[in-house]
């Protein structure tokens, strides 16, 4: 069978003007997630990205520590659903100021849980029409992210693939492969750490998940300082 390794990105620029840039950790760690690959001996046939700049970063980090000159293939079903204008809009029916950043984002992701739920149940939407110009519809990010993981499983030749992808639609990709429902979904998401990594077997009948937000090149006593969600 074919194998997908399925990775977030590295540390990005949490709270920064702009999020859609890996930190200098966020970089580290993919080089540290390529030293890892390198040493079990792992080559990847198709090394794919959404569109995000810290997707295609962390994908080159990890490529250039194993000194593969590969190029990137994207494919925007794999793109983090935005999460600034899903709070913002979940905000403003709310009624309510969106959460800063500077206690770590404690106050802000337990807003973005609820902002996620009232998401899926396509109540913001309906609250607020206007935002259908800014905000997919969740059945959009489903289908999306369905999708992209049909383009892989349909390869007739077996192959290793590497995808780097971000928390959200990583949890989704797992909550469809598992069948799980919305609120799993939101916890897969808030688990997934900066480059931990989901592997799958697959086949073009579908994928089978065998490990879940795997992290062992950071689980060191001397990288554990290391470990981050943002």
């Amino acid at each position: 069978m074919s194998q997908l390794y399925l990775v977030r990105h590295g540390q990005a620029s949490f709270g920064a003007d702009n999020y859609d840039q890996l930190s200098p950790l966020g970089l580290q760690q993919a080089q540290w997630l390529g030293d890892y690959f390198s040493e079990l001996g792992i080559h990847f046939d198709r090394v794919i990205t959404g569109s995000m700049l810290r997707q295609q970063q962390t994908a080159r980090g990890i490529l250039q520590s194993m000194n593969l000159e590969q190029s990137l293939e994207c494919d925007v079903g794999f793109n983090e659903f935005d999460f600034h204008t899903l709070a913002a809009v979940y905000c403003q029916v709310a009624g309510i100021e969106t959460p800063g950043t500077a206690d770590g984002g404690r106050l802000f992701f337990q807003m973005l849980r609820r902002a996620m739920e009232a998401w899926s149940k396509d109540e913001l939407h309906a609250a607020h029409p206007d935002c259908a110009n800014t905000l997919e519809t969740w059945q959009q990010f489903y289908d999306r992210v369905e999708q992209a993981l049909k383009s892989i499983t349909t390869a007739e030749t077996e192959q290793s693939v590497l995808v780097v992808s971000s928390g959200g639609a990583m949890a989704m990709a797992v909550a469809q492969v598992l069948g799980c429902g919305v609120e799993t979904l939101i916890n897969l998401n808030m688990q997934t750490r900066n480059t931990g990594t989901h592997h799958f077997y697959f086949n073009q009948r579908g994928l089978q998940l065998t490990t879940f937000n795997s992290l062992p090149h950071l689980q060191r006593k001397d990288r554990l300082h290391c470990l981050t969600y943002t």
